[in-house]
Parts: structure tokens; sequence; C-alpha cells
């Protein structure tokens, strides 16, 4: 699978901290705002999309769709979740090349219009063997956030306070902390490449109720995730350059 680009903010990049929604001390971690280009669906491997207004909740595991990830592994019944071509499927370590926890991540792709806030309550990932065994399963949240960033912990999940306005534009990026990983691969959800990978999710509500977007959640290799400057980084970049020209213009003079 190519490297796929991500900007991140330069100036907040050390001062991201682990700020956990639950008391447990094992979860997914969501991450802050990324920004890339060419991930529409059908075009990376996708496992979800889902999508309502208010609130809005999306399953995908061995059995079918619905609702939200069940204790042992199948989706309750309900839910938003859309199945349309290449929108809705598990997905296989090896359509983004992982190999092991350490590079195992996912990018939840938040769309609103306008870019508006969306709140994620819920987000939980699913590994199965080729037969539909589940072999494990994560439990809890956590969101990575820094002082005015744009994800806020609250009291029932992370507050996206900014998103995207179409689909294969930016994301979140999705990963498992230490001890998630330590008990995912002791259970054996990285023993093949060609163990499947389902999710569910849950979002709106106060503050950042879902405005109709569709949700899409996709797998990637963290380890080919390259940051890079974002487009507000460039324009920073090109007035600095261009205050030091005058500087030395002026210098001359």
């Amino acid at each position: 699978m190519n490297t796929i680009v991500i900007a991140k903010s330069l100036g907040s990049i050390a001062l991201f901290g682990i700020l956990g929604m639950q008391t447990a001390s094992a979860s997914l971690v969501l991450e802050t705002f990324q920004q890339f280009g060419g991930t529409g669906i059908g075009t990376v491997p996708t496992i979800l999309t889902f999508q309502n207004v208010s609130t809005e909740t999306g399953c995908v595991s061995f059995t079918g769709t619905g609702s939200a990830l069940t204790p042992t592994g199948t989706c309750t019944s309900g839910g938003d979740t859309k199945t349309g071509s290449s929108q809705t499927q598990l997905q296989p370590l090896s359509a983004a090349g992982i190999t092991s926890a350490a590079n195992f991540g996912l990018i939840f792709n938040g769309v609103q219009p306008a870019s508006g806030p969306l709140l994620v309550t819920n987000l939980t990932a699913a590994f199965y063997s080729t037969s539909g065994t589940l072999l494990y399963e994560t439990s809890g949240l956590s969101c990575q956030s820094s002082s005015g960033g744009p994800i806020v912990a609250t009291t029932t999940g992370c507050l996206l306070t900014s998103t995207a306005s179409g689909t294969g534009n930016s994301g979140f990026i999705v990963t498992l902390d230490a001890a998630q990983r330590t008990a995912a691969t002791t259970a054996g959800a990285f023993s093949s490449t060609a163990n499947l990978v389902g999710v569910s999710a849950a979002a709106g509500g106060t503050g950042g109720a879902s405005a109709g977007g569709n949700e899409t959640i996709f797998l990637v290799n963290s380890g080919n995730v390259a940051a890079v400057p974002e487009p507000a980084t460039y324009s920073m970049l090109a007035a600095g350059l261009g205050l030091l020209a005058f500087a030395r213009k002026a210098r001359k003079a």
C-alpha cells in the first residue's frame, strides 16, 4: 500500500496528551486531525460508512451489519450503516499491509457540512479469523488532545471541533494504546495478515450533533503515515520568507 501523506500542525506536535474518557486503562486512541487527499470510498480499504441526522450509529461484523458491536463480536440490530458498493465490509489486515499491533490504525473520516463539529461517542474494533472466530475486541476510547486543538475530551465522548466537508479530504487516525496492543497480540489478532477487521461507531450529541454527512472508517498502516506541513503552515512559511527577504532589502538600503 502506498504511503498516505498527512498534514499536521507543526506548532502543536509536542503538546499532545492522552485524556481518557473512561477509567479503563486500555482503549483505542482517537488522535488529532489529519489532512490528506485521494482517500474516498473505493480507493482505500473502507470498513464502515454510516449516516444520519442528530445522532448516528454503524457496525459491521463477520455476521453482518447493524448498530453496535456486542461482546461476542456481532452487531446489534438497527443502526445507520450504509451498505452500498464498497461502503461497508470487513477488511483483511493485508489490505493495508498491517503486520502487527504496532502498525495497526484506522482513519475516522468525519464529514460534516461546512466542516462543522462532531461528537464521537463510541468506537470499537473487532478482529476475526477467516472462518469467523472472534479473536479480540477493543474496549474504551481515549481522546488525544492539545490546548486549543481539534479534539476535546468530554464526559460523553471525543468532540471533534472541526471535520471535513467532503469524503476523502481529512480524518482522525485511531490507534491501539499499549495495553490493547499487548492484549490483541496475545489473543492472536495479528497472527495472520488474512485476519479480518470490523468496527462499530457512534456519533452525534450535544455540542457536536451529526448534520447528515457520511462518516467513513478505513484501515491504515500507521507506519506509512508521513507527517508534512498542512496548507496553512505552508502559508505561514511563505509569509516568513517574505519578511526575511524584505528585511534583507531594508538592510541593503
